[in-house]
């Protein structure tokens, strides 16, 4: 078990994510400038209504947009390690995780992922995504195959308290067949006619 600072939000990481925040509070424009200077991570975990979600992700500022002459700042992230919050409490104002990181994410055999892979790549092309098809052809975990595709917080919290891989790729493979079997009627022509 280790410790880290946490960022509560209304939205969730992910390993790959990149995370756009403006970050304007005290306590974040600190937290935010001590991971910049020392290049260390902190921790993103969704929450609403009912609290702190029980995961988490870690994730590193990979880009620093604009800082702002009051302090505030536009920043990029982007998840890294899946963790489960044990315990929490706040220190100076900031939420403070006892977590233990997951294993890390192995990629699928590709008979399993490749299928998976094209239906994403399927989509992509009926969105009208047809750049950097190599970038998205060298994908290889069921997290890299969410980038383009937005989804509910709820869904993506349910995503990353999936502890295999596999059970993973099964509901996001039922989660793109349901997509492409809607893009078809985006397709039709019947739906012009009278």
């Amino acid at each position: 078990m280790m410790k880290l600072k946490l960022f509560p939000l209304g939205i969730v990481a992910f390993p790959s994510k990149f995370v756009p925040l403006h970050i304007f509070e005290e306590r974040y424009k600190k937290l935010i400038n001590e991971c910049i200077d020392q290049n260390s991570e902190f921790g993103v975990v969704y929450q609403d209504k009912n609290g702190l979600a029980d995961v988490g992700c870690t994730v590193t500022v990979t880009k620093l947009l604009n800082k702002y002459p009051d302090g505030r700042m536009d920043i990029i992230t982007q998840g890294k390690k899946i963790f489960k919050l044990k315990d929490q409490a706040v220190i100076d104002d900031i939420t403070i995780g006892d977590i233990n990181i997951l294993p890390e994410i192995k990629p699928l055999p590709s008979e399993i992922f490749d299928p998976l892979k094209e239906k994403y790549l399927k989509l992509l092309i009926i969105l009208g995504l047809k750049e950097n098809i190599n970038r998205h052809l060298a994908k290889n975990t069921t997290f890299e195959l969410l980038e383009m595709i937005e989804l509910s917080p709820k869904f993506e919290l349910e995503l990353i308290s999936i502890n295999s891989e596999n059970k993973r790729a099964e509901i996001l493979n039922q989660f793109f067949n349901s997509l492409l079997n809607q893009s078809s009627q985006f397709n039709s022509n019947e739906r012009f006619q009278s």
